[in-house]
């Protein structure tokens, strides 16, 4: 286990470097100009401002010494001139705001709380709806109950995710006010307030991403229960709850791991229509208005806290593997 694990640590660290030199290259060697984009389109900005701004940005410098300023900025942290001004960016040091003049770090730690809030809470509903919702299709194969959450899940899946959310904040929260309107609250400061103000943005993210994994649930149920240790406990008397409980529910929610642990890591990158729609501002509101400004330090540090949450949910997933399902073995 110690072995595997020290492997993929080294293969996620090659992954990571790529990923930096990538988002290196794509935003700041690229063809966008941050200092023409601070500088604006006012009477002000001629060639001459414009490539002052360049300087003080240290955009002038080799391609070579901006990434290994940018990558050991991580490590390290580093110093960042911007003309008369020094500024000191702390390890991990993910650049500079161009638009807010301050750390990229600070404002993807204000931002990721949210994000995270979001994703876990979220989470939690769309597990428990899935796997409940998917092991009673399978149980009621054939009969009502099945075509029932078949069908549910199918009719919400082909509905765009972003129709359903506005529709859901316009008449839920809205209009009707049937459910608390979202809101960020810290959890330190209101615990009260931050659980209401998201309450509904879990109910219906979970609710809607559980359409999406009752299917693989149920097909996985049903192959499980067509398996020889399946119909061995059956043989030794065990009623259907345990057998379902405790042999084949383990089995068969290796597949949903796998895709929950993609998908959680994915989401954590930015819910990007969520928080724009009921107004949350994470990590994927961030990117959207820092996109908009042109503000490329914080669009590129949004891209590798998502390498690395993405990274982390690989090592994670393979690792539950091994202890899910008994027949994996970690060589």
């Amino acid at each position: 286990m110690l072995v595997y694990i020290l492997r993929r640590l080294a293969i996620s660290a090659a992954v990571l470097f790529t990923v930096t030199v990538i988002t290196f290259v794509v935003f700041f060697l690229g063809p966008s100009d941050p200092a023409g984009a601070i500088c604006g389109d006012n009477p002000m900005c001629t060639p001459e401002r414009v490539e002052e701004i360049r300087q003080s940005l240290g955009l002038d410098v080799p391609a070579t010494q901006q990434f290994t300023d940018f990558v050991g900025g991580i490590f390290t942290g580093r110093t960042i001139s911007q003309g008369e001004f020094v500024k000191e960016c702390p390890a991990p040091c993910l650049g500079w705001s161009y638009a807010q003049d301050r750390p990229v770090r600070d404002m993807i730690t204000e931002a990721f709380p949210v994000t995270a809030s979001l994703v876990v809470g979220g989470m939690v509903v769309y597990v428990l709806a899935a796997l409940a919702l998917g092991v009673l299709a399978a149980k009621f194969r054939g009969t009502w109950v099945d075509r029932v959450i078949v069908g549910f899940s199918q009719f919400v899946t082909s509905i765009p995710y972003y129709v359903c959310a506005l529709v859901f904040f316009l008449y839920g929260m809205v209009y009707t006010g049937i459910v608390p309107r979202s809101g960020w609250t810290e959890p330190w400061s209101d615990p009260v307030r931050w659980f209401t103000g998201l309450l509904g943005v879990w109910v219906f993210y979970g609710i809607w991403a559980s359409a999406g994994y009752i299917r693989y649930v149920r097909a996985s149920m049903i192959d499980v229960q067509n398996s020889d240790y399946v119909r061995t406990a059956r043989s030794k008397g065990l009623s259907e709850f345990i057998i379902s409980a405790k042999h084949a529910l383990r089995a068969a929610i290796t597949p949903f791991v796998t895709l929950v642990g993609m998908s959680v890591a994915m989401e954590l990158q930015g819910a990007i229509f969520t928080e724009r729609i009921f107004g949350l501002p994470g990590m994927g509101l961030l990117a959207i208005n820092s996109f908009e400004q042109d503000d490329l330090p914080v669009i590129a540090g949004t891209v590798i806290v998502g390498a690395v949450l993405v990274t982390i949910g690989n090592l994670v997933v393979d690792i539950l593997y091994s202890v899910l399902d008994p027949r994996v073995k970690l060589q």
